[in-house]
């Protein structure tokens, strides 16, 4: 039976509801998709702005009549007849506060956001099982595409090289918001989320939240990140004595010129093995790519959906704690400073092994911290250099951090 008969049938007389936190460009294609499903109904549209609320419940209106009730605050609500609560608002603070509420009261959980996932993965895992229910990154995103490739792979007994994502924005580290607002205007974004795109440091939490799912490292802080056509990612992210670029195996990494597309490099040192692959037009061995061209981003969420309803198991949440995402400096800064969000004007993010020496501020915590101490531009900032405001997800990244003592 396919995933959708499966869920058909064991929501035959009844519905699945789901709430959704943030109406943004993401939140928008969630409302479009489940409102042509049938058995799933969309019960809470959940932001605090009021007009693209109202744009998602119109949009939903074009295909069902049971319209979803209008709210700007999830943890007032009582949450009895959800099954399902997906965050798609993006913001690590905003991701932490409905990860605590949703979890705690043994609601699945769906993140479209992922850098709540790249900053307090292990604590949300651990709140999941105590209250017996899910936390998952959603379908449509890199990491979860990446993921099916790495699954397909261990399923097939490959041995995983390295795997990772196509990057397609242009990369400026130093990349502000203001400069980037006619671009954001014209691609229907904020000109925060372009640039987190541009400076890198989505691509940084993304590929952190897969390396924490399957267990594996960066091979140098910040990632290689090179050009490269889909039939040279096997000559390149293999090791270095192979004629590659890897000091290490079993890592995370990016390219360019492969997006929107994600990949994973195997090996086999089986002789028939390779003369099947070679057989079957995968190249030459012993090295091969897996590569899927695209992700669908939010358009993916009702898969999502239907495999928590049938399955009760996650797709993509930390297992380990190998990487995480540090902050560094995009200008030169003063001691009084106020940090803004990801995405904004005072720091990008890059992918850092928890095994590396230096304390570095995690992206996730760093929004609304004072800095005590000045830090120049391109440099980490450091945790004892700020002073972090205390938030859902500061206690909740600190209660995680403990338990890796």
């Amino acid at each position: 039976m396919t995933l959708r008969s499966r869920f058909t049938n064991q929501f035959k007389n009844s519905n699945l509801n789901v709430a959704l936190v943030g109406a943004g460009q993401m939140g928008q294609g969630i409302v479009s998709q489940i409102s042509k499903q049938e058995k799933i109904h969309l019960s809470y549209i959940i932001d605090r702005n009021r007009e693209k609320a109202e744009e998602a419940v119109a949009r939903y209106k074009k295909n069902k009549l049971d319209l979803p009730s209008i709210e700007t605050d999830l943890t007032s609500l009582d949450l009895l007849d959800v099954d399902v609560v997906i965050e798609a608002t993006g913001s690590p603070i905003s991701g932490a506060i409905v990860s605590e509420f949703v979890l705690n009261q043994g609601i699945d959980l769906i993140l479209l956001n992922v850098e709540t996932e790249a900053t307090i993965g292990l604590e949300l895992r651990k709140i999941a099982q105590e209250n017996n229910c899910v936390v998952t990154v959603g379908h449509g995103d890199e990491p979860t595409a990446a993921m099916e490739l790495y699954n397909f792979a261990k399923d097939l007994s490959f041995d995983v090289i390295s795997i990772g994502k196509g990057k397609n924005n242009i990369f400026d580290q130093f990349a502000i918001p203001t400069d980037l607002e006619n671009e954001a205007n014209k691609k229907k974004m904020s000109s925060k989320m372009l640039t987190s795109f541009v400076d890198g440091t989505k691509t940084m939490v993304e590929m952190t939240a897969l390396a924490n799912a399957i267990g594996f490292t960066v091979d140098k802080g910040g990632m290689h990140g090179p050009q490269a056509t889909y039939d040279r990612l096997n000559k390149i992210f293999i090791p270095k004595e192979k004629g590659g670029i890897l000091s290490n195996q079993k890592v995370v990494d990016f390219a360019f010129g492969i997006a929107p597309g994600v990949f994973t490099v195997i090996y086999s040192e089986d002789e028939y093995v390779n003369y099947e692959m070679e057989y079957l037009k995968m190249g030459k061995g012993p090295y091969w790519t897996l590569y899927r061209p695209y992700h669908l981003t939010s358009l993916e969420i009702p898969r999502t959906i239907m495999h928590l309803a049938v399955n009760k198991d996650t797709i993509l949440n930390a297992k380990t704690w190998n990487v995480y995402v540090a902050s560094y400096a995009k200008k030169d800064m003063d001691k009084g400073d106020k940090l803004d969000s990801i995405g904004g004007h005072f720091y990008y993010g890059l992918a850092t092994n928890k095994s590396h020496q230096g304390d570095y501020l995690p992206v996730g915590i760093a929004e609304n911290a004072t800095l005590i101490e000045p830090v120049k531009k391109g440099s980490p900032i450091l945790l004892n250099q700020v002073e972090i405001e205390q938030n859902t997800i500061y206690s909740m990244w600190k209660d995680q951090e403990e338990k890796l003592l």
